[in-house]
């Protein structure tokens, strides 16, 4: 293995990438170690137990180094600089553990990538519903104002039934009865041809007192014996009751 296949980094950045330490960027010494580039720290997290070994193989004494929950990280660091010194010089994977990295990196950039479309779904999705969210609001104004129409709409049909009801009780009576009309004018007729009588008779009165010119006049506007509806006169060509 020549000196170019290996890069020098401080011994905190490789204790940091062996144990997963979290807020610590160990992306770029994972990708020098797996030989491929790592794009999140899901995938820098998952090289480092292959990495643990790796070191192991590189630096025996890197097998004296014990990371135990709850330890001071600044002890534990001083521990890997006492056994490895400040720097680390280190070789990129190859062989079987180079495979087995492989494998696991490129399933996490399967998942890692389908998250990027799904986040880039949703963020499209998001402004999509922020765009229509005025139309919404005015899609809703409308609908209210239909409501308000169909209710109004209703009320006007009750109305309309109630008069057409009050209107079915009025039907029929109103009607005009012929028969009843005509013998009314027929009895008016019939008043004023005696009144016309009686006061032919009064002019008969004032003949025989002597008063011809009274009479002559009352007589002109006697109705004559033929006058009337029906075949009453003499000849029968009248009319009268």
């Amino acid at each position: 293995m020549s000196d170019t296949a290996r890069k020098v980094f401080p011994v905190e950045s490789v204790l940091a990438l062996v144990v997963g330490k979290d807020g610590v960027d160990v992306k770029e010494i994972a990708g020098f170690v797996a030989g491929r580039t790592v794009v999140c720290d899901t995938c820098a997290k998952a090289v480092g137990p292959f990495a643990a070994t790796w070191l192991a193989r590189c630096f025996p004494k890197f097998m004296d180094l014990e990371w135990k929950e709850g330890q001071s990280w600044d002890a534990f660091v001083n521990n890997g600089r006492s056994l490895l010194g400040d720097n680390v010089s280190l070789p990129s994977m190859d062989g079987h553990t180079k495979a087995m990295v492989d494998q696991v990196l490129d399933f996490l950039g399967e998942v890692y990538d389908s998250m990027v479309a799904q986040t880039s779904a949703a963020t499209a999705f998001e402004e999509r519903v922020r765009a229509l969210e005025p139309a919404e609001a005015r899609a809703e104004a409308l609908s209210k104002k239909v409501d308000e129409l169909e209710a109004k709409i209703k009320t006007l049909n009750a109305d309309i039934g109630g008069l057409r009801r009050q209107t079915a009780e009025y039907q029929g009576k109103v009607a005009v009865n012929h028969d009843d009309l005509l013998l009314n004018i027929k009895d008016a007729i019939k008043d004023g041809l005696k009144g016309m009588v009686m006061a032919g008779g009064a002019g008969a009165a004032l003949a025989a007192s002597g008063d011809e010119a009274v009479a002559e006049a009352l007589d002109e506007n006697a109705v004559p014996d033929d006058f009337g509806f029906g075949a009453s006169g003499s000849n029968s060509d009248g009319f009268g009751f």
